[in-house]
């Protein structure tokens, strides 16, 4: 027994030895295709044009242009090695059958068939190869067909080079089969393709096909191993892409969520204390209660029209300006007076919608309001190395120490305020109140300017 184990030993041994070339190419080839993959996940326009659910004719030519191009040029590639000795040294480059597998799975019919007919082409022209004409146009419409006649898009991105173990284990559950069917159709209709390209290589003669040649049953069992790595590999490097993007994107949708539902807590809050200044208005003055009725309007029209999280500070210094308009013709002119120092070069910055409302109320409603004599409001923007800095100063009455402590957590203005930038910009920023008694209030925030503008892009 141990001089049997023995000698198949060495029988393997000499199997490898002989078949060492073509073992090194599968290895080559499974490393270029895995490279390949990665590099192309780089490019947006190819992410963009992968992951799209439906695709137009401009895009289906996109993907046979960044997929079809490099299987062409590894063709070309593997044919400028022929003749170097039996096994061509540059076979590893060739990714013809694996590649026009993908396309059909990914692209569909039209884009496998194309995909398969332009490798084919390739190789007529430059060894003569007319079967590759045939095969893999063909190959390219099948896979294209298992892709329109599989219930679940997702099983094509599921699929995994290891398929062959959940193969033994399907047949000890009929859960586990149910749920691997279509993954033993891909698995099996790979390892019909190379089967088949191994069978007519050897049938055809004068190399009107290319395969790599072997007698072993072992090195054959490997070619289509790494045929199915190869495939599987792609799906996996270009799945997980998939699953980041769209992770991605459902973390900005909960920042979304998060910022509406801040904003629905504002925007009641900001009505109820306008109607209370035009309630005060109505029997003292009219004509003003009915002039800020029009005003708030307005307002209420601009919010109505659609809430963005994120808006340039043009707009919102518009809309502030218009709410102070309110207030002041409420208070008087002579008791509230507004002050502001706005850098042109900053009102395109992005910044959450209604910051800085709450900011101003709480210096009307806390500062200004109870001093008789009135006070003065100053509202500054800037920028400071690559971040925007906007104030917000009153000479009202100030806040206490005690109270000063409390006020990131009381009420609706301050503590949303501070959410909403917690929300937007995580860590990245800062918010600062600061105030004596009887001197006034100060009021700082600093955001990232260049994030603000690219969470503006995406909140809009």
């Amino acid at each position: 027994m141990p001089a049997r184990i023995a000698a198949e030993g060495r029988q393997a041994v000499e199997i490898f030895a002989a078949n060492r070339e073509i073992l090194i190419a599968l290895l080559v080839k499974l490393g270029i295709i895995a490279s390949l993959a990665s590099l192309l996940t780089r490019s947006q326009t190819f992410r963009k044009t992968l992951f799209a659910e439906e695709r137009e004719a401009a895009e289906k030519l996109t993907l046979i242009r960044f997929w079809g191009l490099p299987l062409c040029i590894g063709v070309v590639i593997r044919a400028a090695g022929v003749g170097s000795g039996a096994i061509n040294p540059f076979a590893a480059f060739d990714l013809s059958l694996e590649g026009t597998f993908i396309a059909g799975l990914l692209g569909g019919t039209v884009v496998g068939a194309i995909v398969g007919g332009c490798v084919g082409m390739v190789a007529l022209l430059q060894q003569q190869e007319w079967a590759a004409l045939a095969i893999y146009p063909t190959l390219g419409l099948l896979s294209g067909l298992l892709r329109n006649l599989s219930p679940r898009k997702e099983e094509i991105w599921n699929f995994s080079p290891f398929v062959f173990i959940n193969l033994v284990l399907s047949f000890f559950s009929r859960q586990l089969f149910s749920k691997s069917g279509w993954q033993l159709i891909f698995f099996f209709s790979c390892v019909g393709v190379e089967t088949l390209r191994q069978l007519l290589g050897q049938a055809l003669t004068s190399s009107r096909l290319f395969y790599l040649p072997t007698d072993s049953l072992i090195v054959f069992a490997l070619i289509v191993v790494a045929s199915l790595s190869c495939i599987g590999v792609t799906l996996k490097i270009w799945n997980n892409t998939r699953l980041e993007i769209k992770l991605a994107e459902q973390e900005v949708l909960v920042v979304r969520s998060r910022l509406d539902a801040l904003a629905n807590q504002i925007n009641p809050h900001f009505l109820f204390n306008t109607l209370n200044s035009i309630a005060s208005l109505i029997r003292s003055n009219p004509a003003k209660a009915r002039a800020t009725v029009l005003k708030l309007s307005h307002i209420l029209r601009k919010l109505l029209q659609g809430h963005e999280n994120f808006i340039p500070l043009r707009e919102e210094v518009e809309f502030i300006d218009n709410y102070l308009d309110i207030e002041v013709s409420r208070f008087g002119k002579d008791k509230l007076r507004v002050e502001k120092e706005i850098d042109d070069r900053t009102l395109s910055c992005m910044i959450p919608s209604m910051i800085l409302q709450p900011i101003i109320e709480n210096s009307i409603k806390h500062g200004i309001s109870p001093k008789i004599e009135g006070g003065r409001i100053r509202i500054c923007s800037a920028l400071q190395e690559e971040r925007l800095c906007i104030e917000v100063a009153d000479d009202g009455l100030g806040i206490s120490n005690d109270k000063l402590s409390s006020i990131y957590h009381a009420g609706i203005g301050i503590s949303n305020v501070l959410e909403r930038l917690k929300v937007a910009y995580q860590t990245d920023f800062a918010f600062t109140v600061n105030s004596r008694p009887g001197e006034g209030t100060f009021t700082h925030i600093e955001i990232p300017l260049q994030q603000s503008r690219e969470i503006g892009a995406a909140g809009a």
